[in-house]
């Protein structure tokens, strides 16, 4: 079952007494706590409690489970970290919580790595808690698409294609990072309310990092926009030593999602980046010419990737 799956059990008052949320995001999982929390109507004060399984015994754990609500219908019991447990120890937890027999609400977390993120690894945790509902977490774009829409939506936010389109790239698969990312940005716009006119630059250059990124994927990309991009840019930037950091990371990342490389290409890249160092040592030595360089290279690089040698053949 997903995240979806479970909102819609909820609403319709199903609760079951045992939940594995399972994923490789905190912030979703937590919000799913939060929503079975809230269908409960659990008293925190007297019916909930939170583990971490490496801070509490299994007996307490269990004890606890037994307990009898004392403000609410029934009690909720949150154990978190069981990726903590080796393969014997989760065996050993699983046979535990498998025994309870209680009326009372179970919720068991267990956060992977991305690299775990794979379905099989998840049915092998899932199946050591066969009277737990598991409910998977695995965002995706359409996921982060709808969070953010559902996010600028729910706190009124006026932000840009641009911006937009940024956050869905830079964060691909990271709710949490784009959380605390949407979190920076409301702080931007809060302190935006009490600066003065000689102060808004520098909030302006805060909120501006993030064309960086979409200069450089304009570029890669071989858009005829990229050099009216940089200009656009280039007022903004606090050292031309930001643009040389964000060619470099882009050039670089992109050559390595790309299972074929030929030599060409490969020649082509080293060029580029031999230019893109002798830019930066122009940095170093504050010299006046750097502007100009960085327009050239994007002026005369700008058609190698047009036809395609990196996000082509």
């Amino acid at each position: 079952m997903n995240d979806r799956e479970l909102r819609e059990q909820l609403r319709d008052g199903r609760v079951h007494n045992q939940y594995l949320l399972i994923g490789t995001e905190p912030l979703l999982i937590e919000n799913a706590v939060k929503a079975i929390k809230d269908t409960l109507t659990v008293d925190e004060s007297f019916d909930y409690d939170s583990f971490s399984i490496s801070e509490a015994s299994v007996d307490d754990i269990v004890s606890k489970l037994y307990l009898s609500p004392f403000a609410s219908t029934r009690r909720l019991v949150v154990i978190k970290n069981l990726e903590e447990l080796d393969a014997k120890e989760l065996s050993a937890f699983a046979d535990a919580i498998n025994g309870v027999k209680t009326n009372n609400c179970a919720i068991l977390v267990y956060i992977t790595s991305k690299e775990y993120q794979r379905y099989n690894n998840y049915k092998r945790i899932a199946n050591k808690f066969p009277h737990a509902k598991e409910i998977t977490f695995i965002p995706d774009k359409k996921l982060i698409h709808r969070w953010i829409v559902a996010k600028i939506k729910k706190d009124n936010l006026n932000l840009s294609t641009s911006m937009i389109h940024y956050l869905q790239e830079e964060f691909g698969n990271d709710i949490t990072g784009l959380k605390n990312e949407f979190d920076k940005i409301e702080n931007y716009l809060h302190e935006a309310k009490s600066l003065n006119p000689d102060n808004m630059k520098d909030l302006a250059r805060g909120l501006c990092d993030f064309n960086k990124y979409h200069l450089v994927d304009t570029f890669l990309n071989g858009k005829p926009e990229t050099l009216a991009c940089f200009e656009e840019l280039s007022p903004y930037l606090r050292s031309y030593a930001e643009i040389v950091d964000a060619l470099t990371r882009g050039i670089i990342y992109h050559i390595q999602r790309k299972e074929h490389v030929n030599e060409a290409v490969h020649a082509s890249v080293k060029d580029i980046l031999d230019e893109v160092i002798n830019i930066d040592r122009k940095v170093k030595t504050s010299s006046f010419f750097v502007h100009l360089l960085l327009e050239l290279l994007l002026l005369q690089r700008l058609r190698l990737f047009g036809k395609g040698a990196i996000h082509g053949s």
